[in-house]
């Protein structure tokens, strides 16, 4: 019996190192070549779960029905994919984990459970497991590696090792878009909203061209324009790829233009029809709970558009997930600990009872890592608490919440207005 070939799937594992959209087209040409090989069904499995939508994880994981497992590896591979497609994303990392502690190498393992733990929120395994293989790689996927163990270490708070790690990935290919995206993070949490634009310019042709970060890195360069309340920048960074014709209907795309456009929503800048196109890119979704974080962001965009019984709608969607008896997996855990409350505390704020957002969200504040995303993306969920608590007259807070991001980030205009703003509250 003809096998799969081992330069295709090496090859397919090479394209999600560089996120590479060719990735998809490599995997499907592996399963074709050899129908009963399991690792190319595996990938295929992985890509749909990763996708981070209900349809799609379970359109990917069709590919493997009647497959068979023969190693240990691939055991485990099986094992993580059914543990993830019923719910128990935990599980599924620690069986990768498992598996990369008895054969670290195994790339798939790494990649996979790297974009585990970034939806997880689990900072501290997304440097930790890097940590552990990183020193089992060696010539061009260890430069990959490193630019991985650069955004963990940035997650974790560690940015001058983070930058190391980065810098050193960029070294062995200066066009590793995900140690360019774990650097900007770096630029972000440092506040170094100057150094960051300059350096997202400098690396542009890396990130701009067609790879599978393109859009997520042009949202990450409108957030440092929104820093100094460059709000035209954000609106060409909107219009040319975020909302543009070319994007899709990814939730996690669509997840960094709700973001934008709520960041720009919260300043009082009025952003046309752009809700409208937006809101019903969500509302043609599977509504069905899944990951808490895209629901959270599909609320942006009905509470942006106005939509506020779909915004009502999709908040009742996740009650009834939390009242569930027998409540349990992954999801479940993200939004009855910080996702329903976040998800209560929007629909405050769009029917403008901002005393109501700070006591769902203020307590919940420091555990939003729950439901997943890097400290960048939660962000938008910490300026709607400042700013309601700014609204609701709620002082105290209002000015904490400023110093701390003024201590994080001295140059920031934003949080300079921000601090501006509580100054007639205080007469």
């Amino acid at each position: 019996m003809p096998q799969a070939s081992p330069h295709l799937m090496q090859a397919a594992i090479d394209h999600l190192f560089r996120f590479d959209p060719l990735v998809v087209a490599t995997t499907h040409s592996a399963m074709a070549q050899d129908p009963e090989a399991f690792m190319p069904k595996a990938l295929r499995g992985y890509l749909g779960l990763m996708a981070s939508e209900r349809r799609d994880a379970f359109s990917g994981v069709r590919a493997l029905q009647g497959a068979r497992p023969e190693t240990a590896e691939e055991r485990a591979h099986a094992a993580a994919i059914d543990a993830w497609i019923k719910g128990d994303w935990h599980a599924a990392s620690r069986i990768l984990d498992a598996s990369l502690a008895e054969a670290p190498t195994d790339a798939l393992a790494l990649l996979v459970g790297h974009q585990l733990d970034f939806f997880l929120g689990e900072a501290r395994n997304l440097r930790d497991r890097v940590a552990r293989a990183l020193p089992h790689y060696e010539g061009e996927r260890r430069g990959y590696v490193l630019g991985m163990s650069a955004f963990g270490l940035e997650e974790c708070g560690d940015y001058r090792q983070a930058e190391a790690d980065g810098m050193a990935a960029l070294d062995s290919d200066p066009q590793d878009v995900w140690a360019i995206h774990a650097l900007t993070h770096v630029n972000e949490m440092l506040g170094r909203t100057e150094a960051g634009l300059g350096f997202l310019e400098a690396r542009r042709p890396s990130w701009a061209r067609d790879t599978l970060l393109r859009i997520h890195c042009t949202w990450h360069r409108a957030l440092f324009g929104l820093e100094l309340m460059d709000h035209e920048g954000s609106f060409a960074a909107l219009d040319t790829v975020l909302t543009g014709p070319d994007t899709g209907d990814s939730a996690l795309s669509m997840a960094d233009a709700g973001s934008l456009l709520w960041r720009l929503h919260l300043d009082g800048v009025d952003v046309g029809d752009r809700w409208t196109r937006l809101a019903d890119a969500w509302a043609a979704k599977d509504s069905a709970p899944w990951y808490v974080f895209n629901d959270l962001h599909a609320l942006l965009a009905f509470i942006g558009a106005g939509r506020m019984t779909e915004a009502a709608q999709r908040l009742a969607e996740l009650e009834d997930l939390v009242r569930a008896p027998g409540g349990e997996g992954s999801n479940w855990l993200a939004t009855a600990t910080a996702g329903l409350a976040v998800a209560r505390g929007l629909l405050a704020f769009g029917r403008q009872d901002h005393g109501a957002v700070v006591r769902h969200m203020a307590p919940v504040r420091h555990q939003l890592s729950i439901f997943g995303g890097s400290h960048a993306q939660r962000d938008v969920f910490q300026r709607t608490l400042l700013v309601s608590a700014i609204r609701a007259g709620e002082t105290a807070l209002a000015r904490n919440l400023c110093a701390e991001r003024l201590a994080d980030r001295p140059a920031s205009v934003w949080a300079g207005l921000q601090m501006k703003a509580l100054t007639p509250l205080d007469r």
